[in-house]
């Protein structure tokens, strides 16, 4: 069977730039490269002629020693492109590409085989690096905390995970067949474009900013972005974007500033009320002191007006100051001068007035159910007082009179007008923007009043909360 290899064949066979080597049907050798003992690490004149291959390669898997007989058996022929993983005699690791034929003699029965050898260990150890980086990067890019995508400057996405789509409510499908414009909120549409413009003109490596991004469900959601230019060698330029959720935090954020728009205004508001209280009482303390000479009365009526005002401020409190209704205003600030059930009666339809004119009017009815109990139809056992107004919502006309009877006889107007009608006039002109007529009748005074209620201020949810707490007190 040797000799049916011919010297200008073997010759040829000595000098082919692989690894190629010729079997009878016993795997004996008959012909062989040099390059294939280079490839398999023997020495260029290890003589192999005649010699079984499995003799001369003990370890070689039983996986190839199938195919050979599978080529010899049924004439086919087999290769493997992307190699073969072999371990040789020194336990080394090498890569294999190879393919076997079958050699046929003059009859045409299968005489053995062809085997040729390439040792492709570098390539295959630079694709399984290649691949194994791959998955890494696969395993890293999907499993990421954030959402990532890699972008063409065109706006297109080239890749996106997982964590991207969940953030953006968007499918894989509808990220990549869309722009990443698109996502983008209008408003912050031109400052997006104008960072990317600057990324492609390498003026700036990377940047970062907070953008209003719009949901697959049309919902603004907030985010934080990061984009990076990445220029690949002898490769077309892409942009990675990653994206972080942070529409909870923005929301906080705005709470945070709602609330400390509100505390702001709660202060000036209570500055503004302490101011005007203060100069209230300041005022009160002034004239009762100067047209009193008696200490002690002077005392009492101060206390007395001050309790007049306390009342009201609780009205007003239990309201967040935002204001307070007439009605309630006037049976505050009368019910310490009824002794008896049924001597003053109120009547009139729903006013709701602001903090300023509910504390005014309650200053009013202390003033003339002060006056009605020393002198007037407080004064006995059978006098009583009315008080009835009348209210026009559309334009904010208030028109109310207190009117007394079965008291003294009144016999003349007093001679001078004393603090209390002062106060109520003065007051009125400054809140209500009105006036007051002292009618005083012989069987008793009639006080007329007209002014306008101005509309009350919407309610301080922060107010609520400190009435909240004085109620508690």
């Amino acid at each position: 069977m040797i000799d049916t290899v011919s010297p200008s064949l073997t010759t040829a066979l000595k000098h082919a730039p692989m690894g190629i080597a010729i079997f009878d049907r016993s795997m004996r050798y008959l012909a062989h490269s040099t390059q294939y003992l280079t490839d398999q690490g023997l020495a260029p004149d290890l003589p192999l002629l005649g010699r079984v291959h499995y003799e001369v390669f003990p370890e070689i898997p039983q996986y190839w020693r199938d195919l050979h007989a599978r080529v010899l058996t049924e004439g086919v022929e087999l290769r493997e492109d992307g190699g073969d993983r072999y371990v040789d005699r020194h336990g080394r690791v090498e890569w294999i590409r190879w393919s076997m034929a079958p050699w046929r003699t003059d009859e045409g029965a299968v005489g053995g085989l062809v085997l040729y050898t390439e040792v492709v260990t570098a390539a295959v150890e630079a694709r399984l690096r290649l691949e194994a980086a791959e998955a890494r990067y696969k395993a890293v890019f999907e499993q990421a905390a954030m959402g990532v995508a890699r972008i063409s400057p065109r706006g297109v996405f080239l890749e996106v995970n997982e964590r991207f789509c969940a953030i953006t409510r968007r499918t894989r499908e509808n990220l990549v067949a869309g722009n990443a414009a698109d996502l983008i909120a209008p408003r912050d549409l031109p400052g997006a474009q104008a960072h990317v413009r600057a990324l492609l003109a390498g003026r700036l490596d990377t940047y970062a900013a907070e953008r209003r991004l719009i949901a697959g469900d049309g919902e603004l959601l907030w985010i934080r972005l990061t984009v990076s230019k990445v220029q690949p060698r002898g490769g077309l330029a892409y942009l990675v974007a990653i994206i972080a959720d942070i529409t909870a935090r923005k929301a906080v954020e705005a709470e945070q500033e709602r609330h400390q728009g509100q505390l702001r205004l709660l202060i000036n508001e209570l500055n503004h009320r302490v101011k005007n209280t203060l100069a209230t009482v300041q005022s009160m303390a002034a004239q009762t002191l100067r047209n009193e000479p008696d200490p002690v009365t002077a005392f009492e009526k101060f206390e007395l007006r001050l309790l007049g005002l306390s009342l009201a401020h609780d009205v007003l409190t239990r309201e967040s100051w935002h204001g307070a209704d007439l009605c309630e205003v006037a049976q505050r600030a009368l019910a310490p001068f009824t002794a008896a059930a049924g001597r003053v009666s109120v009547t009139g339809p729903p006013c709701f007035l602001p903090p300023g004119g509910a504390l005014t009017m309650s200053l009013v009815f202390h003033e003339l159910a002060t006056n009605a109990l020393k002198y007037g139809a407080l004064s006995n056992l059978e006098g009583s007082v009315a008080v009835a107004w009348r209210f026009d919502p559309a334009t904010r006309a208030l028109s109310l009179t207190w009117t007394e009877t079965g008291g003294p006889a009144i016999a003349a107007p007093p001679a001078r007008r004393g603090f209390g009608s002062r106060l109520i006039e003065r007051s009125l002109r400054g809140e209500l923007r009105g006036q007051a007529r002292m009618d005083w009748r012989p069987e008793g005074l009639v006080c007329r009043l007209e002014a306008v209620a101005p509309l009350p201020n919407p309610p301080s949810p922060e107010l609520g909360v400190v009435a909240s707490l004085d109620e508690r007190r």
